[in-house]
Order: C-alpha cells, then structure tokens, then sequence
C-alpha cells in the first residue's frame, strides 16, 4: 500500500468543517493509502514536521486553511514529495484557486488527480505559495486574527469595514522586472496591493484574476490611492475580478519587483500578517519549486 503523511490543522476554519484524526485516517485509508497523521500543535510545527515527514513518503496532505497549505507548501519546496490539499479554513483560497473547493473534493484529487508543477513566491526573503498583500491588505489580515473564527470567510470583510475611509495609503516606488532588460517602475499612493502567485484571496476575492501559479510570473494588483466613495464602488468589483478596468488599478505581470516605501507597512503571506520597516523589500519567485496535486482536467483521463 502506499503512504503518505497527513497534517491537520485541529482549529482551521469553524468547527463544522473541521476533521478529527480518527475520520481523516478511515477515509484516506479507503483510497488505497496508509497515512501517517499528525496534529499541528502551534505555528510553525506544520512546516518541521513536514519536512521529516517528507523524507518517509511521497505525498503529504494539509488538512487545514492558506496557513496550514503555506507552511506545508514552504516545507516541501524543491523536494520529491507532492502536496495535496482538504480545505478546512476559514479563505481555503490557494484550494479554492486550484479547483478544490472542499473537503470531498480533496479527496477526489487524492485519490484521481494528476501532478503539476507550481511557483512559490517570497517577499522579504519569507515565502508565500498563494498571495503577499501590502498596504491595506496587511491591515486588513493583522486585524482578521483578532475577529473569531466562528465568522468563517466573513472575518476578512469584517476586518475591513473600520478602515474604509480612515485608512490611509503610503507612497511607495515600484520596479519591476517585466522581461529580461526591460524593468517598468511605478509611484505614487497606494491604498493596496495584492501580488498574487494565485487567483484567489482574501476569502474569495480575485483581485489578481490572471494568475497562474505555474506560468513562472507573479501577478501584482496595485490600487492607487482614491476618495472613499470611488473605493466603496471598486473593490466589490474585485470578488469577480471586474476590477481591472479602473484608472485607479496597475496590474502588473512580473518575475521579480522591488518596492520602496519611506514608512513601515503592513504586510501578509498567505494571510500571516506582520510589520516590515520602511526601505526597500524584494518580490522574487522559485519556478517550479512544488509538486502540487491538482484536478483532472474535464475530460482528462
């Protein structure tokens, strides 16, 4: 029988989606694998683990949220081992992006899905498998840690809703290398950004609609700053990705890219928000670092 390693993130999402140990193992089971489970006991266990476990077997399944899917993600970057993800959080955006949107869809894939080959990005040297917001968006997932986790995907929204028309954007400068010997460079006011190696975030947002996270190119939404009311009108176009025809929005398609900022700013990988100091912080991206396992496509075999 063949075996892989399992980690469950034991209070991803609400407790409704949530796995026990004993299910996830019966059910992985009567796909054809012999797991190995473990329960990710405190951020950063889920990366250490992984990497031991990833010595032992050639899958490894996150049970969990964009944390969980990050930390496995960064863990399994450049190795043997594929990863397969079951959406138990509360954006399961990465899952959601690639055509898994839950839990039994997972296990489909688990069981009859083919291998790709994905990206991951870094920003700041840390690595993000999905999206790297700045600006707002930082603000917004710093915020988002604080709102219970009963709300679900409702939690980014509700984060948002006290910055909107208080929040305001820093002046940033912007390089990007677009091609080989020809950078493009942006400044001005933001409000937002969402660099993302996904097309999905924030709970369901596309602010990054065009994103392929095997195409070898990060995909940067940048959203100038604007007067409330025009921003009120514009980011609920970003749900479905119609935001992109606003003269307030750049987007950018690049394999690298540096932004300098005079001011500290918030920032989040993959929805881990934290703080970086002003200066200047690098976008890069490692093609083809993941094996994924992915969806067949309709039709394949």
């Amino acid at each position: 029988m063949r075996t892989c390693a399992v980690i469950i993130n034991p209070i991803s999402g609400t407790s409704r989606g949530r796995l026990s140990v004993d299910e996830l193992g019966a059910v992985i089971r009567r796909l054809g694998w012999d797991p190995e489970i473990a329960v990710s006991e405190r951020s950063g266990h889920a990366a250490a683990w992984v990497t031991e476990a990833a010595r032992r077997h050639p899958l490894i399944i996150a049970a969990g949220g964009d944390g969980t899917v990050s930390e496995v993600a960064t863990a399994l970057a450049d190795g043997a081992a594929a990863m397969a993800v079951l959406p138990t959080g509360s954006g399961n955006d990465f899952a959601e992006g690639i055509g898994i949107r839950s839990v039994r869809c997972g296990l489909e894939v688990i069981a009859h899905g083919q291998e790709r080959r994905f990206d991951l990005g870094e920003f700041a040297g840390r690595p993000f498998v999905n999206s790297c917001g700045l600006f707002m968006n930082g603000e917004v997932s710093l915020r988002a840690a604080d709102v219970p986790r009963f709300w679900g995907r409702f939690r980014y929204p509700l984060a948002t809703v006290p910055l909107l028309g208080r929040y305001r954007g820093p002046h940033a400068r912007w390089r990007f290398d677009t091609s080989a010997g020809a950078p493009s460079t942006l400044e001005g006011e933001w409000t937002l950004a969402e660099v993302g190696n996904g097309s999905q975030c924030g709970g369901g947002f596309r602010l990054t609609p065009l994103a392929d996270p095997g195409d070898g190119l990060l995909d940067f939404c940048l959203v100038r700053t604007m007067p409330v009311t025009t921003l009120l009108r514009t980011l609920p176009k970003g749900i479905k990705g119609d935001h992109l025809g606003s003269p307030h929005v750049e987007y950018v398609r690049a394999s690298a890219a540096e932004v300098e900022c005079d001011e500290p700013i918030a920032v989040h990988w993959d929805g881990e928000a934290d703080r970086l100091p002003a200066g200047s912080h690098g976008y890069r991206l490692r093609p083809g670092a993941l094996r994924v396992m992915v969806p067949k496509p309709r039709g394949g075999e």
